[in-house]
């Protein structure tokens, strides 16, 4: 039944309207091409892994074969700003969760079949449609490198997929090869730093904690006691104090799995007893959500501070939130952060337990949080040994 509808409707409309939109936009390229080749490359290498999705991508193959034909083709070079925009995004995945053995093999064998083969479908499909976010980063990282070929006037010279063993089909190389590299970096810094959201920080938590998850509840409470007698070994040790007044708690009770599982690194976390968060020790502020509800921290010994206030907090859109720090900022230790609201955050439905977390927990040789007690800013709650 599904073919008797389908195959009408593919005939009399889809497939009509798809060549008619595809013979839209090569003229529109044309057009364009002729007004300017630095904002053609920009434009161009911005939607093309869109038209590719679409489908109307070969409607544009002509024009590339023709071009070829007078001497070289522009837009083929220019698509090369988004090829490697994916690969960059890949391999951006790749290190920021290459401890996430799902996600490190699956942007890897992404990257390097980009790199090889220009086959980037695994990282368009894979990645870029699925975690949203990462679709303005390929626009912008596609468009640096696509506009930079079009400043170049960079060509291909034979008809070629977009990889590093095609680079002698395009020129001039010099040029060419500086504009997908700046694509490439764009990308993957981009991701390394914005990563992709919720839900995959979710699933590396779910993958690294399947096997805590099937432990019986005896082995995970004698885990918990353990935990929170931990013996410091030696080394240069860190104390990182306190920034809320509150109880102390283990990490291991908060109830979302992405901070409980220790998948974003070691800590502790706070049940506040009042709004005010202060600097735990003298820092940069490396990091500020939009939001307020969450900030980052780095100190002259290299730890890296996530301190989040509440459980998804970040749905209140920054309400009940004030602060006038801001990123980039050096705070002294005491310094005042955010102010936050503990009883409308409770009434509109959020958890005020608040993780404090060495996001970068494996370049000290231990982590360790004090026992459960009340704390005031100034009080010892982890102990960093380097």
């Amino acid at each position: 039944m599904g073919i008797l509808i389908m195959v009408p409707l593919t005939a009399l409309i889809f497939g009509p309207f798809s060549q008619y939109l595809s013979q839209a936009i090569a003229n529109g390229l044309v057009a364009l091409l002729d007004l300017s080749s630095i904002l053609t490359g920009v434009v161009f290498a911005s939607v093309w892994p869109f038209l590719v999705v679409l489908g109307v991508h070969w409607g544009i193959t002509p024009i590339q074969l023709d071009n070829l034909a007078r001497g070289g083709d522009p837009l083929n070079a220019m698509a090369a700003g988004a090829t490697f925009a994916q690969m960059g995004i890949a391999f951006g995945i790749f290190l920021r969760y290459r401890k996430n053995k799902n996600l490190s093999s699956l942007s890897l064998a992404g990257t390097v079949s980009g790199i090889v083969a220009g086959v980037t479908e695994p990282i368009l499909y894979g990645f870029i449609l699925r975690y949203r976010r990462l679709i303005p980063i390929l626009i912008i990282s596609g468009a640096a490198g696509g506009g930079l070929i079009g400043f170049f006037g960079a060509e291909m010279y034979s008809y070629a997929f977009n990889s590093v063993l095609t680079i002698p089909a395009y020129g001039p190389i010099p040029q060419y090869v500086f504009s997908i590299a700046v694509s490439f970096v764009v990308g993957t810094v981009l991701t390394f730093i914005f990563g992709l959201g919720k839900e995959a920080d979710a699933s590396v938590a779910t993958e690294s904690t399947s096997e805590t998850m099937n432990e019986s509840k005896e082995e995970v409470e004698a885990e918990k006691e353990a935990s929170d007698k931990e013996e410091i070994v030696e080394g240069t040790q860190i104390k990182i104090q306190s920034p809320l007044s509150g109880e102390l708690v283990p990490l291991t009770e908060v109830e979302d799995e992405v901070f409980s599982s220790g998948a974003m690194g070691k800590g502790a976390a706070i049940l506040p007893t009042d709004g005010t968060l202060v600097a735990p020790f003298d820092s940069k502020i490396s990091s500020f959500f939009p939001t307020k509800h969450a900030i980052g921290l780095t100190d002259e010994n290299g730890i890296e501070l996530l301190i989040h206030i509440g459980m998804d907090t970040v749905q209140l859109n920054g309400e009940h939130f004030s602060s006038s720090v801001a990123e980039g900022q050096e705070v002294k230790q005491g310094d005042k952060l955010v102010n936050f609201d503990v009883e409308a955050i409770q009434q509109a439905g959020y958890s005020v337990v608040s993780p404090i977390i060495v996001t970068n927990t494996d370049s000290f040789k231990q982590v360790a949080s004090e026992k459960s007690r009340h704390v005031e800013p100034n009080d010892s709650i982890i102990t960093v040994v380097k």
